[in-house]
């Protein structure tokens, strides 16, 4: 009887196995490259930041009341 029960588990845990494998296999789909990774890491800080092609649009400090 042990025997038996031994058989099932191992071939349950072989399933487990097989199925863990398919899901990493469909997870290593096509990725970026780490050029592009970058690309599009300094675009979205630009965005974020203001920053345009006509310059950043960070306000003018002239005429401002606190001058050093």
């Amino acid at each position: 009887m042990n025997a038996i029960a031994v058989i099932y588990v191992n071939d349950h845990l072989e399933s487990l196995r097989a199925e863990a494998r398919q899901r990493r296999t469909a997870s290593l789909g096509p990725k970026r490259s780490l050029r592009d990774r970058i690309a599009a890491t300094a675009t979205e800080l630009r965005r974020t930041l203001g920053f345009e092609a006509s310059g950043p649009s960070f306000p003018s400090l002239r005429n401002y009341p606190f001058e050093g």
